[in-house]
């Protein structure tokens, strides 16, 4: 399989010099020749100087004010001129086969985002300390979208994960604070929603089953530093909540209204809801 479409790497990134420095030679190491972006909202640290050193392989945007991780992220895709988004964290890299095996499956029309397992390494030990095999597949290939729907709920795939293209990207960031929201946390919300915007509008997805991304686990990473706070991994949960409810009220329209006030024989009338989603619903 073969694909024409373009693909730029979005890098945002915040005082991490020596972390982004990784991240941008995983990108010039692909083996896809491609745009790469680097956004820098309100850092202050030596990235300004680091970055230097890329002169012409890469385009560099700083602004001196922070307006947050989500602004950074969105500068950085309408900047882009692919087609296709790999939006890549500033403490993570990629293998060099990454962008090639993913953007192959593009070339069918209906699959919407295609993503890897992802390999975790410990900055302290210096070594990876675990892999998320395959998550929910065994094998490389299109899948169906509908089929796993649940497991997409479950899992949390991180943007640096997954491929997909730029204008589900833009219209995942442009829903800011959601309808219904009453709690956020930086970084959290838009990066599911990503996804869960592309099984409303696509049937397939794309599956690479090799683990072709890295994570970084440091202390100032936002997952490891919210697992030492109860407050913050409350409000990280309760975010990802309220973007999966939002998931289904575009989904099911009118007849969401209904199950959120425990109206479900009606709603079975009309829709055939799955048990396991009902219940998810009523959280």
């Amino acid at each position: 399989m073969q694909t024409n479409k373009s693909i730029s790497t979005v890098i945002p990134t915040f005082n991490r010099e020596l972390y982004l420095k990784d991240a941008i030679n995983s990108c010039l190491n692909q083996t896809v020749k491609h745009e790469i972006i680097v956004c820098n909202h309100g850092g202050t640290d030596g990235t300004d100087e680091m970055v230097k050193q890329f002169h012409g392989k890469i385009k560099y945007i700083k602004k001196d004010i922070d307006y947050g991780p989500h602004y950074c992220w969105l500068e950085g895709i309408l900047e882009a001129k692919g087609e296709l988004i790999n939006l890549l964290f500033d403490d993570d890299w990629i293998d060099p086969i990454y962008i090639e095996e993913c953007i192959k499956y593009f070339s069918d029309p209906q699959v919407g985002f295609v993503f890897t397992p992802a390999k975790v390494f410990d900055e302290k030990e210096k070594k990876i300390v675990n892999i998320s095999h395959d998550y929910f597949l065994y094998s490389d290939g299109i899948y169906k979208i509908n089929k796993y729907e649940l497991n997409f709920l479950s899992n949390l795939i991180s943007p640096t994960a997954f491929i997909i293209r730029k204008k589900d990207l833009i219209d995942a960031l442009f829903n800011g604070k959601l309808p219904q929201a009453k709690y956020t946390y930086k970084g959290v919300g838009p990066d599911r929603l990503m996804i869960l915007l592309c099984m409303l509008r696509y049937s397939k997805f794309g599956f690479i089953k090799k683990p072709l991304v890295t994570y970084r686990s440091h202390i100032n990473s936002i997952t490891i530093n919210s697992r030492s706070d109860e407050n913050k991994k409350e409000s990280i949960k309760k975010a990802y909540a309220e973007v999966d409810k939002y998931y289904y009220s575009l989904k099911y329209g009118k007849y969401f209204s209904l199950l959120q006030n425990n109206n479900i024989l009606n709603i079975r009338k009309v829709l055939n809801i799955p048990f396991a989603i009902r219940k998810f619903l009523q959280k």
